[in-house]
């Protein structure tokens, strides 16, 4: 024995209602999901800043030798992979200092009181800055920082 279904128009036009309000419902959450992801890839990156200043210590030795050595306070900074940054590095000890973030390639000098900025996309690593002017002992240095950058 068969069975047949009939489909009475009535049936056929609630049956098309409710197909349609399904699609729509459906392309309205797309459209919401992609407008949401949109938003986020066009929201503003926050910037990191940190703040790092030139200092200097002074010493006399038993010979009455005075002797200076110059550094960066802080002398580690540290941001998170991918974050944008912002370093200003202020001079307050010593006329100036040109350095070198070495890993990163680049260069920059730091004069006494003025802030130099240097803005980057933060890539993982240590990175070392590094005075040009007080490299070693020789030069009352070494005068070296690092920036710390962890994974996210």
């Amino acid at each position: 024995m068969t069975r047949f279904w009939i489909v009475s128009r009535k049936q056929l036009r609630i049956g098309a209602i409710v197909f349609s309000a399904i699609l729509v419902a459906a392309a309205f959450w797309r459209y919401e999901t992609v407008r949401s992801e949109r938003a986020v890839e066009a929201a503003p990156q926050s910037t990191r800043i940190l703040h790092m200043v030139t200092g200097e210590v002074k010493s006399k030795l038993d010979n009455g030798k005075e002797i200076e050595v110059y550094q960066f306070i802080p002398g580690t900074v540290h941001a998170k992979a991918g974050e944008r940054v912002e370093l200003r590095i202020r001079g307050i000890n010593g006329k100036k200092h040109d350095f070198e973030i070495e890993s990163m390639n680049v260069k920059g000098s730091i004069e006494k009181d003025k802030e130099t900025v240097i803005t980057f996309t933060a890539k993982e690593g240590i990175h070392r800055i590094v005075c040009l002017t007080h490299p070693d002992m020789q030069h009352e240095g070494p005068m070296v920082g690092y920036i710390v950058i962890d994974s996210k």
